[in-house]
């Protein structure tokens, strides 16, 4: 009881904190563990919770928090898919907004009990909410995966500094750690990107380094278009591949020379 004493925070320290936090531009969570502590963080208008996985199924906590509309992060470690819908349907009901976050309430989590693949279990159950990761792994590649799974929220342990000590300290993240699972999460997200197969002007210009039909014998006027005298070569200055099977079989409509480039225009 006395460590944990130690890390409490009392009203004024926590007040204080959030001040600073919101001072800095960025928003203000606590994980409330009772009625109290949450009717006291209403006191302090946050804009949004965070449950905490041995919250998840605290299902009268959830009803009296889900009572002010807050959006709500909910941790779904140490519940099963069951408890989990339960959960889901109490926010719903409510018409919370929420992500949900996978978590395996190991610390730390070795790989092989990760489980990211839970990431899009949740995805698919629940298309409506964003889906997230709740680490407890050391180092900064599970964040990394998680966001090539879809997961759009982020959850990782910080401490200003690990000689500090501490229960979490040895699988939290230091400042230049942070930095760095930041930078790697977002250029994860840029190499993900989004589907699109649009020609862009660099793309255009790197297509000429793609196949394209071109004549590959000369020609004469009449003569029939096949297999021998058209093929797809580089550059990509001519037809586009997919369309050789169309003007098999089509006439040539005047002479050309080896090496022109295919296009409508030449056919009868």
């Amino acid at each position: 009881m006395s460590k944990i004493k130690e890390c409490s925070l009392n009203e004024s320290n926590e007040m204080e904190l959030k001040r600073y936090i919101e001072k800095k531009g960025a928003i203000f969570l606590s994980t409330p563990f009772s009625r109290k502590a949450v009717d006291r963080l209403i006191k302090f208008k946050v804009k949004a919770f965070k449950i905490g996985s041995g919250e998840c199924n605290n299902y009268p906590l959830i009803e009296h928090i889900a009572s002010f509309g807050k959006p709500m992060i909910i941790s779904t470690g140490m519940n099963d898919i069951d408890c989990v819908k339960k959960t889901v349907a109490i926010l719903e009901n409510k018409g919370v907004e929420y992500a949900l976050l996978h978590c395996t309430n190991i610390y730390p989590t070795p790989p092989n009990l990760v489980r990211l693949d839970c990431i899009r279990q949740l995805k698919k159950a629940y298309p409506s909410c964003l889906v997230g990761l709740s680490d407890h792994t050391l180092g900064i590649e599970c964040p990394v995966v998680a966001i090539a799974l879809g997961a759009t929220v982020i959850e990782k342990h910080f401490i200003l500094d690990k000689s500090i000590g501490g229960p979490d300290a040895h699988f939290s993240l230091d400042e230049k750690e942070f930095t760095e699972m930041v930078s790697a999460v977002r250029k994860a997200e840029q190499m993900i990107g989004k589907v699109d197969y649009e020609m862009t002007d660099k793309k255009k210009k790197s297509r000429q380094f793609s196949r394209s039909l071109f004549i590959v014998k000369d020609v004469k006027s009449g003569d029939k278009i096949s297999n021998e005298n058209v093929r797809s070569i580089r550059p990509g200055f001519g037809m586009h591949p997919r369309h050789l099977s169309e003007i098999i079989g089509k006439k040539f409509k005047q002479d050309f020379e080896k090496g022109t480039p295919m296009n409508f225009d030449l056919i009868n």
